[in-house]
């Protein structure tokens, strides 16, 4: 049970692997590693060897990976072979944090000892080791040397190393590529050299790229190899390292790609043919924008004519590979292009893959709308003829990997025309009750899809999912993910009204009869699409079934989350109740707070939940404020003296000034939530689009209640509205009920704030009247909790080192009024499983703030008020191999202790700055050493005068 609810917690991990907790710091476990290298046991030694690699993604600071390897080549240079080959393995696994050696000519210096030795092994290790490091040591001539003279060497282990270190080197070096392309011709065009050898030598010319002479060398010399040496394995191999050549000089693609194409119609073999689509592929990857309607139609007109089912997939994948580019936008489509004669001829093929792949590429081209005739409604008859097809067939694996070809182009087109959805969901629907469990699986899976966009199309297949879940439950099945698909298409068709009780006591039930990781996974669902009541049901057995406290206080949040929010769906039609619900849901949202809080850990510390709640807390507060202050304006409307004394002033505005005065109040308190709002949205760098724009709704309502009550104000004070402040959503309908969206609330506010706004009879209880019943719109409007609220798909945190540091007993660092402090900062950016999914970190700011906290009190200080008390400086730098390294320097010219706040953010490809965090700080006391000097020789002079007074 532990191990299952593991899950429960897989919300903003610091990082998969990673430990949050205080462990030995870098100067230990590099203490304890060489305790293992001096040992004369090889066992130890080996162990120590290996550990290397975790300790540099550990702690990849340059000073200890240069210390590590140094240490390290030391080892290479006077150990024997089986060790060499253990520091060989860690130079391959450490190959991004070799450019942080600092001394790379001693380090080079102790592997490279080794190229002399009289044993060949060792050589070759040598070789491969310096191959492995290639990157840092591209340009040393006197490696080149030793890996061609080991070219020329008798002992075959050696010539694979040498081979090997060839071509890491080609690959780094314009120089070594150039002068190796002659000697690896000779070597391949000799007599004496194995075939097995040939095959090994050729792909080296993939990296004569640096230059175009080289390249164009190496390609002649490729050329002159298919002439030379036409048996397959050969012409195969030359022929992807022309391709590979090509794909990464791009200055003759389109030349390699009519070679292919011409090389594809006249060599018989099949095996040659094989390749050659694979090179295309890979080429129409590299470069769609290069290809040409000529090699089009060539291609088209080798697929039809073959009779290889094979080789037509093939071909069909090259089509779809350009077509699934800017290349659709680029190359024209005419009516007798034998692009359309192909897709009719192959979409109802009998082999299932070959007809998939067509519809693939019909599909591109329908979605694309380039052609001269509507392929749209084709396309969508041959998916759903497929999707018929390749169901019932048992799962197996290579129909299984079509069917889901196929509904994902099914869901692509209804992205791009919403009105295919209804059918399209219909189909796929029809299908469940007949197929395998992987097969239904798969099909759920595409019906959220088109769900999450479109959820009303899911309404009118309520009943067969409501169908295959009952017939689930009553036989008693494993309950797997298939049924938390259905339960989740049921939570996306209700589009946040209601569910029928049937309904409900059905996912209940589901729920029960699962384990408590899939129970979790409803309940989760259940909250993401606002059905809090049956949330709620599920996730409360689940409290007492964790094998930790931190889950316990996790699972009991969210608990308190569910019937929160559960008790705003009980306010009544006439908002009777409106008030008592949303003190009892206040005070239950305070209980999650703190549960939240207490669930909270080192290695899950669940910032961005106990935000968020927070959030929702305040704006609700806000709401219920607002509520409470049109409240107070009907029930103690101003006096009818004020509309006199308004009258003999000339001011209107003084009619309205005890509400006035109110409403001001509640928009300040809009005003700070829209910015703790800001700053949540800013901080969840790692953070989904669908959660991001969740959080954006929430800042899109409170402006809009904001720009609302200032435009009220501004009919009290002017008479007039004010509308240049507005960014209200248009539209909308007349009445917001329970369980509507907040999107429509916003647009019923904005249609009703027009209305109101254009009324001439400067009615003011009927606009105080709309703003109250805008607050209690949007109160009862569905609110979602987003999904990085549970789920943390991507994961990017940041690791800081500052130098100095203050020691063990945090005293202040001292330093000279008259100097300045050297700050050093470094930094590693560490990854997830999945780096880089919604956005990438483009570089790293780094800004240092200094603040002075007391002033000195020593006789003689400075106080003058001008003095600089504060600095604050900024650097944005681009992480090298996720590591950053910045300098500040810091004046502190008042006497008197001073704090450094040292702030780091990311910064994305797009500009933009996400306060990430971490934060670190150090405390600076700055003296002056002439006064220090001249109060220390006033105490001397004071203790001589005492010495002489006692011996008087």
């Amino acid at each position: 049970m532990a191990a299952s609810i593991v899950g429960v917690r897989n919300v903003n991990p610091t990082l998969d692997g990673v430990s949050a907790e205080q462990e030995q710091d870098a100067n230990s476990a590099l203490t304890e590693l060489d305790k293992g290298l001096r040992s004369n046991r090889i066992g130890l030694q080996c162990e120590a060897v290996v550990k290397y690699p975790r300790l540099f993604e550990k702690y990849p600071f340059p000073i200890l990976i240069n210390s590590a390897l140094l240490k390290l080549a030391d080892v290479f240079r006077e150990g024997n072979n089986f060790i060499r080959l253990c520091i060989l393995k860690v130079t391959q696994q450490s190959g991004k944090h070799l450019d942080k050696i600092l001394n790379v000519d001693e380090f080079v210096r102790r592997i490279f000892s080794v190229i002399h030795s009289n044993d060949p092994v060792a050589r070759a290790i040598t070789l491969r080791t310096l191959g492995s490091i290639a990157g840092i040591i591209s340009e040393r001539k006197n490696v080149h040397h030793s890996i061609k003279q080991s070219l020329d060497s008798h002992d075959m282990v050696e010539v694979e190393a040498a081979m090997f270190a060839a071509d890491r080197f080609a690959k780094e070096s314009k120089t070594f590529a150039a002068s190796i392309c002659g000697k690896i011709a000779d070597m391949i065009c000799s007599i004496a050299t194995p075939v097995n050898m040939k095959l090994k030598l050729i792909p080296i010319m993939q990296h004569m790229h640096h230059d175009v002479t080289t390249a164009a060398k190496t390609r002649d010399i490729c050329l002159a190899l298919l002439e030379s040496f036409p048996a397959e394995n050969l012409v195969v191999v030359t022929l992807h390292t022309m391709s590979q050549l090509a794909a990464f000089s791009l200055y003759d693609l389109q030349e390699q790609v009519q070679f292919l194409l011409t090389f594809l119609n006249q060599d018989p073999r099949h095996g040659v043919k094989v390749i050659v689509l694979q090179d295309l592929r890979l080429l129409a990857k590299k470069g769609p924008h290069l290809w040409t309607s000529g090699f089009i139609e060539t291609l088209c007109q080798f697929v039809l004519a073959t009779p290889s089912v094979k080789l037509k997939v093939g071909g069909v994948s090259v089509l779809t590979m350009v077509f699934d580019s800017v290349a659709v936008q680029l190359l024209p489509l005419t009516s007798d292009s034998k692009l359309l004669d192909l897709c009719q001829q192959y979409c109802y093929h009998d082999n299932l893959i070959l007809a998939s792949r067509t519809v693939q590429l019909l599909t591109q081209l329908a979605k694309s709308k380039r052609s001269p005739i509507d392929l749209l409604g084709e396309a969508v008859g041959c998916l759903q003829t497929h999707l018929i097809l390749l169901t019932g067939g048992g799962g197996e694996s290579e129909q299984h990997t079509e069917l889901k070809l196929c509904l994902h182009c099914a869901v692509e087109l209804c992205q791009t025309s919403p009105t295919l959805c209804g059918g399209f969901v219909d189909t796929i629907a029809g299908l469940l009750p007949s197929v395998s469990d992987s097969e239904a699986e798969v099909l759920c899976e595409a019906l959220a899809a088109i769900g999450s966009s479109n959820s009303q199309s899911l309404q009118l297949v309520v009943p067969v999912i409501v169908s295959c879940l009952e017939s689930s439950v009553e036989n008693t099945q494993q309950i797997t993910q298939l049924q938390v698909y259905m339960c989740t298409l049921l939570f996306q068709a209700a589009g946040g009204e209601g569910i029928p009780n049937e309904i409900h006591e059905l996912i209940v039930t589901c729920a029960g009869l699962a384990n408590q990781w899939l129970a979790y996974k409803m309940s989760r669902q259940a909250l993401r699409y606002s059905q809090y009541e049956i949330g709620g049901d599920i996730i409360k057995p689940l409290t007492v079934k964790v094998a930790s406290e931190h889950f316990y206080h996790w699972l009991m949040g969210v608990a308190h989350i569910c019937s929160a929010e559960t008790r705003l769906r009980h306010v009544v039609t006439d908002n009777a109740n409106v008030l008592q619900c949303m003190s009892e849901c206040l005070e239950l949202y305070q209980k999650a707070l703190v549960s939240l809080k207490a669930g909270s850990s080192p290695a899950h510390p669940l910032k961005f939940q106990c935000d968020y709640v927070s959030l929702r807390i305040t704006l609700l507060q806000a709401h219920r404020q607002l509520i409470l202050s049109c409240n107070t304006f009907r029930t103690a409307p101003p006096p009818a003296i004020a509309t006199a004394l308004a009258s003999t002033n000339g001011q209107e505005g003084t009619r309205w000034s005890q509400i006035v005065q109110q409403l001001e109040g509640s928009m300040e308190q809009y005003e700070e939530l829209s910015k703790k709002i800001s700053n949540v949205y800013w901080s969840a760098f790692d953070a989904d689009k669908a959660s991001l724009s969740n959080i954006d709704i929430l800042q899109q309502s409170c402006d809009s209640v904001k720009a609302a009550i200032m435009s009220i104000i501004s009919t009290m004070q002017l008479g007039g509205g004010s509308f240049g402040d507005r960014q209200l959503w248009t539209g909308g309908g007349e009445t917001i009920e329970t369980g509507v969206s907040i999107e429509t609330a916003l647009q019923n506010v904005s249609s009703g704030l027009n209305k109101v706004l254009q009324d001439t009879t400067h009615d003011m209880t009927s606009r105080i009247t709309f703003l109250s019943d805008s607050a209690k719109a949007l109160i009862k409007s569905s609110h979602s909790f987003p999904r990085f609220f549970f789920q943390t798909l991507q994961s990017t945190v940041l690791k800081l080192a500052v130098s100095p540091q203050q020691n063990a007993n945090m005293e202040p660092i001292s330093i000279r009024c008259d100097t300045h402090l050297a700050v050093k900062v470094e930094g590693i950016v560490q990854h997830g499983e999945r780096p880089c999914l919604f956005r990438t970190a483009h570089s790293v700011s780094i800004s240092a703030n200094s603040t002075l906290q007391s002033r000195s009190t020593q006789p003689g200080a400075s106080t003058k008020g001008n003095e600089i008390t504060s600095n604050f400086l900024t650097q944005t730098v681009e992480p090298h191999n996720d590591y950053f390294s910045v300098n500040f320097l810091l004046p502190f010219p008042v006497l008197g202790i001073h704090t450094v706040t040292i702030d780091a953010s990311i910064v994305d490809i797009s500009g933009a700055v996400w306060q990430t965090g971490p934060k670190a700080m150090l405390t600076i006391k700055s003296y002056d050493e002439v006064l220090q000097r001249q109060q220390q020789q006033a105490r001397y002079q004071s203790r001589s005068g005492t010495s002489s007074s006692s011996l008087k």
